[in-house]
């Protein structure tokens, strides 16, 4: 799965590297090359291993130190968008539309994450479908969603899955090509309104819902969409979340040197380990071995004491703990 450290650090014949840092820059890719054994199909498979091990060593050491600053909070749980009428009543058809939810994350404080856990559809319509997770602000395709609907049947798909909203505002829209696929009535919220604006209810302080509409031949964009009265048969049920992990991947650049060392460190490890396997077809001595080890290990710990000094952990309150500052105060007889 791709995340935000992906080829932070890389080695000559790799991925470009994101910072420019190279692996061979302590450990040639060559040298690597001496310390397969057979468990590895080539050099590249080693590296990219101890790689992928630094990144999650240096991330758990970093949320380790910074744990006290965390708020460890699910700002929404089990929340839920689109409630079926309490009779069933079948919508018209209509053709070369995308109908759905929209749900906007109103946020320019903190790091969140909007985590859907799964997808209802009430529809008239047996057979498959694909529901399309888009960014509404871009046009951009997240996720395709495939459903097995059953006529006249609430179905729920798991979805499992997590949009990060990064100190910033994020809309994110669950729609399906309703063509030929009628649906029975259901309504973005159980009842009432409160803070109803253009068809967005106000579903709590952080997140905003409405039910949309957009032409297939159009970009499924804010400018193209338009509000609808109900949600076409779907429903979304979601949990919003304090992403400590994001404000990490916004100081990525900062750790990059702490992985690389880190790397090198764990390639020496692991070449230690297995010194006597292939030290009767090489020349490579085991002392320098530990010796480069000692070296990476403390140059680790220097640089991961630079990255622990430099970040600073932001103070909204929100997400993070936030700390006043001391004031002093005189008092006078």
């Amino acid at each position: 799965m791709a995340t935000c450290f992906d080829n932070i650090i890389s080695y000559k014949g790799g991925c470009t590297s994101t910072t420019g840092l190279l692996l061979d820059e302590l450990v040639p890719y060559k040298e690597v090359e001496k310390y397969l054994t057979s468990d590895y199909a080539s050099a590249d498979e080693l590296i990219d291993e101890k790689i992928e091990f630094a990144i999650k060593n240096v991330v758990a050491e970093m949320g380790s130190h910074f744990a006290k600053s965390y708020i460890p909070r699910t700002i929404l749980s089990d929340k839920r968008a689109g409630f079926i009428a309490e009779t069933q009543t079948e919508k018209p058809q209509e053709t070369n539309t995308l109908r759905g939810i929209e749900l906007r994350v109103c946020n320019n404080e903190s790091y969140l994450s909007l985590y859907v856990s799964s997808i209802d559809t009430y529809l008239n319509y047996t057979g498959g479908l694909n529901i399309l997770v888009i960014d509404t602000m871009t046009g951009e395709t997240l996720d395709t969603i495939a459903v097995t609907s059953v006529a006249g049947e609430v179905v729920t798909t798991y979805v499992d899955k997590t949009y990060n909203a990064e100190k910033r505002k994020r809309r994110i829209g669950f729609v399906y090509d309703c063509t030929n696929i009628p649906n029975y009535l259901t309504n973005l919220i159980s009842e009432g309104c409160t803070s109803c604006n253009r068809g967005e209810y106000n579903l709590n302080g952080y997140v905003t819902g409405r039910t949309i509409k957009v032409s297939t031949a159009l970009d499924p964009i804010l400018a193209n969409i338009e509000s609808h009265s109900d949600t076409a048969g779907l429903s979304v049920n979601f949990n919003l979340h304090c992403d400590n992990r994001s404000w990490l991947c916004a100081n990525r650049s900062t750790i990059a040197m702490p992985i690389l060392y880190r790397t090198a460190e764990a390639i020496m490890e692991f070449a230690d380990f297995n010194s006597d396997r292939f030290n009767t077809k090489t020349s490579i001595k085991n002392e320098q071995i530990q010796e480069r080890l000692m070296k990476y290990h403390e140059d680790y710990t220097k640089q991961i004491d630079i990255a622990l000094k430099s970040v600073k952990t932001p103070m909204d309150g929100i997400c993070f703990t936030c700390k006043r500052r001391a004031v002093s105060t005189t008092t006078l007889p």
